[in-house]
């Protein structure tokens, strides 16, 4: 089985570079359509976490997002893991922006603290 690679496009890193501004959402509009706009918003809300085993986008629900696989339904099912969710997308720009907040855990690790009650 062949392993899929998602890219960004060359305009969305050259806006990416640039900041977080309309130059930004409009390559991701443009390249993306939908997907591209709900990336946009998870890095303005702050909503990428990195992990040191995964990175988590907080959606609907948290969505790991490891390389260029994600547990979110679009990915699974609509896009059959051929093209990037939103969260894939929103991983790759908070990784050239370094707009991510760092957690010096193991996610399954908070996840089991979460349950037990043990989160801090």
């Amino acid at each position: 089985m062949r392993k899929m690679s998602f890219s960004l496009s060359p305009e969305v890193v050259k806006a990416a570079k640039k900041g977080l501004g309309y130059e930004l959402y409009r390559a991701l509009i443009f390249e993306y359509g939908k997907r591209g706009e709900k990336a946009f918003f998870y890095l303005k809300e702050k909503r990428v976490k990195k992990y040191r085993d995964f990175f988590v986008v907080i959606g609907t629900n948290e969505y790991v997002v490891d390389g260029n696989f994600c547990t979110c339904m679009d990915f699974q099912f609509n896009l059959r893991a051929k093209r990037a969710c939103s969260h894939i997308i929103a991983v790759k720009l908070a990784r050239i922006m370094k707009l991510y907040e760092y957690y010096d855990c193991y996610y399954v690790d908070f996840l089991r603290d979460e349950k037990s009650g043990k989160r801090s």
